[in-house]
């Protein structure tokens, strides 16, 4: 209802200072109540509507909360994690001495983290069904792009295990000393 009133403001007062502020309490509004599409619709429209309002880096942290809120686990769909990291980046690049980038690297991390997850979920499909190539890519994968993950342990686990499944043992040792000097 109040989304409803804030757009309903905007429309009767286009011109005044409060139609910025209707459209993004109405984006709020939807945000608060868990309506995320609702809420990127408004803000994606605020954006263009309003380029270059003070409350543009709100918007665009306000943006990255919703794909944020809609990230579901590592088995689901990538798009609201991309476009999560994706704002949340714009924020640390465009806007870094707001309040919003700190949660925004903070948030940056734990999206990392459910990528990470991602690889490992598949990784271990490939394992099961003997696919040693690809779950050894995926592995390798983490190890290199997601290092500061709480994944990398497994995956170099993996990685000992399955080099030494294909018969790579010298490869096999470099991952367990890595493995172990980093783990015990």
């Amino acid at each position: 209802f109040a989304a409803k009133m804030f757009n309903e403001a905007e429309l009767l007062f286009p011109q005044s200072e409060w139609a910025s502020k209707s459209s993004l309490m109405a984006a709020y509004a939807y945000y608060s109540q868990s309506y995320y599409s609702d809420a990127i619709f408004e803000l994606e429209r605020f954006l263009k509507v309003y380029p270059g309002n003070s409350n543009e880096s709100y918007v665009h942290y306000l943006l990255a909360l919703c794909y944020y809120e809609t990230i579901e686990d590592e088995k689901k769909d990538l798009s609201p994690l991309n476009n999560a990291k994706e704002k949340f980046e714009l924020i640390l690049n465009k806007y870094p001495d707001t309040d919003f980038a700190l949660d925004s690297k903070y948030k940056i991390d734990l999206v990392l983290d459910i990528l990470a997850a991602k690889e490992i979920y598949i990784g271990k499909h490939y394992l099961k069904d003997q696919k040693w190539i690809a779950a050894l890519n995926r592995f390798k994968y983490v190890v290199e792009n997601y290092e500061t993950t709480a994944h990398v342990e497994e995956a170099l686990f993996r990685l000992v295990e399955l080099n030494y499944k294909l018969g790579l043992v010298e490869e096999s040792k470099r991952y367990a000393s890595i493995l172990g000097y980093n783990y015990k």
